[in-house]
């Protein structure tokens, strides 16, 4: 992804922080937790919050331009985009990779036909250790 790119929703009336919030996301393609973005945008809004920063991620998922991860170490994360991909995390050091699957796409289709619903997204979690932490652990 493009370092310079920067997203213009339209989607609703966006503030200054949720641009600055929803920008830093996307250049940096990484999975953060709302202290991580609060340091960035403070550097740019010294005076915004951190409740500041929550309400303004809340509101950026409700409109599907960020997903939120959550998950057993009670850390939740935030990465740009939609949650149509599945994600590993490791138990032991905490890394979080997309996984690739060309499936996850019909999953969503297969799931609506056989129990008759319309899903709209899903979220799916692999756990287990990373290869570093793996070959720590031998």
């Amino acid at each position: 992804m493009s370092k310079n790119r920067e997203v213009k929703t339209g989607v609703f009336r966006e503030t200054s922080q949720q641009q600055l919030i929803l920008n830093f996301l996307l250049r940096s393609g990484a999975h953060l937790t709302a202290e991580d973005i609060f340091a960035e945008v403070k550097k740019n809004l010294p005076k915004i919050s951190l409740a500041t920063v929550y309400r303004n991620l809340k509101k950026l998922e409700d409109h599907n331009l960020i997903v939120s991860l959550s998950y057993s170490k009670g850390q939740t994360r935030y990465e740009f985009g939609s949650s149509l991909h599945p994600h590993f995390i490791c138990l032991k050091c905490d890394d979080i990779v997309h996984v690739d699957m060309d499936e996850m796409v019909q999953l969503n289709a297969q799931i609506s036909k056989r129990h008759g619903v319309q899903v709209e997204y899903h979220k799916m979690y692999f756990f287990g250790l990373c290869l570093y932490c793996s070959k720590k652990k031998s």
